[in-house]
């Protein structure tokens, strides 16, 4: 398992703050207790179509609804860090005929320091996988694409459930989707306050019906090493 490049004190990164959008610039009452980071220049969509250029962000109980079309976005719950033994687990509807883009859990170091950076636990609608850390604009590939019974390819014309879960035990980050772990990296001993997250490419439709933070109390599993 490789190690983490957000951990790597060589890598460092000026991460840009997670600030919140201006809810009297919005259009749509979007969820005050959460903040994002748009991939580019967006209008908010003033009703429920949403045109080239725009994107939609509303509380849709249970949940939150997010509709992307040129830019993606990454979202953060305000105020949420985890650390020591922590798992983060997202149900999510991926809408009918979605973009190649992938979505999923990330996870960013709260301090912006030698250590800082992100990982993202991804899917794509072609029933790939993949973990992939990021330094700024940079991009490493810790696990690549790859395909996992666990994950069938999204049939186009259908909502698919997917319910996506990282898990920090024992200097490991794991990776699971629909109850079976695709992938894992090891953190080398690096322990950080991390804020977790949401990832959501371009041109998707997804609801996200739960976003938990969990504390595990069983023991950890043990892993070869």
């Amino acid at each position: 398992m490789r190690r983490p490049a957000f951990f790597r004190p060589a890598l460092g990164l000026a991460l840009g703050a997670v600030l919140p959008v201006s809810l009297s610039a919005q259009g749509l009452s979007v969820p005050e207790d959460w903040t994002w980071r748009l991939d580019g220049p967006q209008r908010t969509a003033a009703g429920q179509e949403v045109a080239p250029g725009e994107w939609r962000y509303e509380r849709m109980p249970p949940g939150w609804h997010i509709t992307t079309t040129d830019q993606g976005v990454t979202l953060f719950p305000k105020g949420r860090t985890v650390h020591g033994r922590w798992a983060v687990e997202a149900e999510l509807f991926l809408f009918q005929n979605p973009s190649d883009a992938p979505l999923g859990i990330v996870v960013e170091t709260a301090d912006s320091g030698a250590h800082a950076g992100q990982l993202r636990f991804l899917l794509r609608r072609d029933g790939q996988a993949s973990v992939v850390g990021r330094h700024g604009p940079v991009d490493s590939v810790l696990v690549p694409w790859r395909p996992d019974t666990a994950l069938k390819p999204h049939p186009g014309g259908e909502v698919v459930r997917y319910v996506l879960r990282v898990t920090h035990e024992s200097g490991v980050l794991a990776f699971a989707i629909n109850g079976r772990e695709m992938a894992a990296v090891r953190t080398g001993g690096m322990d950080p306050v991390v804020v977790p997250g949401l990832r959501v490419g371009s041109s998707l439709n997804v609801h996200v019906s739960r976003f938990d933070l969990v504390t595990p109390l069983a023991p950890p599993r043990v892993r070869p090493r």
